[in-house]
């Protein structure tokens, strides 16, 4: 299937709209907790709760002494498994990533961040499974729900880009996924 990735909805609830109108008002529950945690990605600079992203941007918590022109180094690593696709922040101290750092550790560039306690920056459950159920037989609202996380994720991480000083960028994309579970699809079908 060639794509266009690019996505006709500018939010998780025009999706969820289209869903319903598709299914007659049904919306199946891995579609549910794919929306529930965009939702909640949209919501990350607007709601007033505390979340790792926003603790990571917080100019208050860099060690400006350990800052690249002015913007702390990390280095973002992008997992996904059968739980969970994972976004994951590491700090760069001497040039290298660090997932456990020490409690006010000089070198590092933050005053007060250790990603093993604060764990993935986001977190979407069960994504590859709706990305392997959407290659199979999913309908055009599974689609563009696929290609607006692929958009949010790029988003956060040109974001970060931005804010900060990405040392590295590791991991496949949701769009890689995706081709990956098309790939795997194919090959199944051909044995």
């Amino acid at each position: 299937m060639q794509l266009d990735w690019t996505c006709r909805f500018s939010n998780v609830k025009a999706i969820l709209q289209l869903k319903k109108s598709l299914n007659l008002g049904e919306i199946s529950d891995h579609f549910k907790i794919i929306a529930n945690k965009l939702l909640e990605l949209e919501g990350t600079f607007t709601d007033g709760f505390e979340n790792n992203i926003k603790h990571l941007l917080n100019n208050k918590n860099w060690n400006l002494i350990n800052c690249k022109q002015g913007k702390p180094s990390i280095s973002l690593r992008k997992c996904c498994n059968q739980h969970a696709f994972e976004l994951f922040c590491f700090p760069m101290i001497c040039n290298e990533a660090r997932a456990v750092v020490k409690s006010c550790d000089k070198n590092s560039p933050f005053k007060d961040f250790n990603p093993s306690n604060l764990g993935p920056l986001l977190s979407i459950p069960k994504l590859s499974n709706f990305v392997s159920i959407t290659v199979r037989c999913g309908d055009e609202a599974d689609i563009e729900l696929i290609k607006y996380t692929h958009i949010l994720i790029e988003q956060l991480a040109h974001l970060l880009g931005t804010l900060l000083h990405v040392a590295e960028n590791d991991g496949q994309t949701i769009k890689e996924i995706f081709f990956a579970a098309e790939k795997q699809l194919k090959d199944l079908k051909k044995t």
